[in-house]
């Protein structure tokens, strides 16, 4: 009995001893005013973007691309797809198939993700593929089937805010047909068109714009399920769509160079006319470029420097141009992929 009333007592007297120290830190220390000193080391990722970037272009790399961004590159490589860190230099992910080689890649424009293609030959069967850089995250679309041997995925057009997806196969010399995935993954079969054509898709609605074999700029409305002809006179090349549905189209000269842009919100509602862009020099329909953002760039490439068609500013590049992004030029040379943030 002895035992048991001495541990209760130092029991309590634990109990009232934390109370007091527990009592003093909140009622007295705390309130008093103390010098601290603390040394704070802060590093955005605005800092860490304004450094050039680069890394050493594997033999035999294909299809390099950077990031919307621009913190991680990748390329095609034996069938796989290779995904570097920049800041870092290393290899963070290899995309590949047991199925088959992937012949086709590009990154979403809004965030870390990866579409692909899978072309199974014998087959005649393709898989189209996300990947999440980030989480690692894999999402398959159903199969493509019922094509010719051989039958390879050229360019697909995909909305993040529609989440419809536009896929271009080639099945012939000639031929490439268009198929689609809706907001629910189901797939359906557009239509066959010159493999020679593009195609753009809408980013606020489900609309694809392409050339037909008569080299006339064409809507298809994928709600309505029917054709229209942009009506615009001469001979013409479909150039891009940013953000806000803005259509680009080039009109050609007699040699087929590209002398004037045109642009013009597709909402179905405006009637306005056609803004027009002059070119001084008439160029490849490749060397425009339209990004999400609405900036339309024109790629000398003898002169080493990407144009603002809007308000003429200059970019200039020191080796073989690859792609343009937002905030980033990224062009090759000496072996090396070199990502350049743009002064703005």
């Amino acid at each position: 009995m002895k035992l048991i009333k001495r541990v209760y007592k130092w029991m309590i007297l634990s109990i009232i001893l934390q109370i007091l120290v527990l009592a003093y830190f909140n009622y007295d220390f705390l309130l008093k005013d103390h010098d601290i000193k603390a040394t704070s080391y802060e590093i955005d990722d605005e800092t860490i973007n304004k450094k050039k970037k680069s890394i050493e272009i594997k033999q035999g790399a294909t299809q390099l691309n950077v990031s919307h961004d621009g913190y991680h590159a990748a390329w095609l490589l034996q069938g796989k797809v290779h995904v570097y860190d920049l800041t870092n230099k290393k290899l963070i992910d290899t995309i590949e198939d047991e199925l088959g080689d992937i012949n086709y890649y590009r990154w979403l424009p809004d965030r870390n993700i990866i579409i692909y293609s899978i072309s199974i030959h014998q087959a005649g069967k393709v898989n189209v593929m996300t990947k999440d850089i980030d989480t690692g995250n894999i999402h398959s679309y159903p199969a493509i089937s019922g094509l010719a041997k051989n039958s390879e995925v050229k360019h697909i057009e995909l909305s993040p805010l529609t989440n419809v997806v536009y896929v271009k196969i080639q099945t012939s010399s000639t031929k490439a047909r268009i198929y689609k995935y809706d907001i629910m993954d189901n797939l359906s079969y557009i239509m066959l068109f010159e493999s020679s054509s593009k195609i753009r898709e809408a980013n606020l609605s489900d609309k694809l714009f392409y050339e037909d074999e008569n080299g006339r700029i064409m809507q298809w409305d994928g709600r309505r399920k029917s054709k229209s002809r942009i009506d615009i006179s001469g001979k013409t090349s479909l150039i891009g769509v940013d953000a806000e549905d803005n259509l680009y189209i080039g009109k050609r000269d007699a040699e087929g160079k590209i002398n004037k842009l045109l642009n013009k919100k597709q909402d179905g509602e405006s009637n306005s006319k056609w803004n027009e862009i002059d070119l001084k020099t008439p160029c490849d329909e490749n060397d425009i470029i339209v990004r999400m953002n609405g900036e339309v760039y024109l790629v000398n490439r003898s002169g080493k420097v990407v144009v603002n068609l809007k308000d003429n500013t200059e970019i200039k590049y020191y080796g073989e141009f690859v792609e343009i992004l937002d905030n980033y030029i990224v062009y090759s040379k000496d072996e090396e992929l070199i990502v350049d943030r743009i002064n703005k």
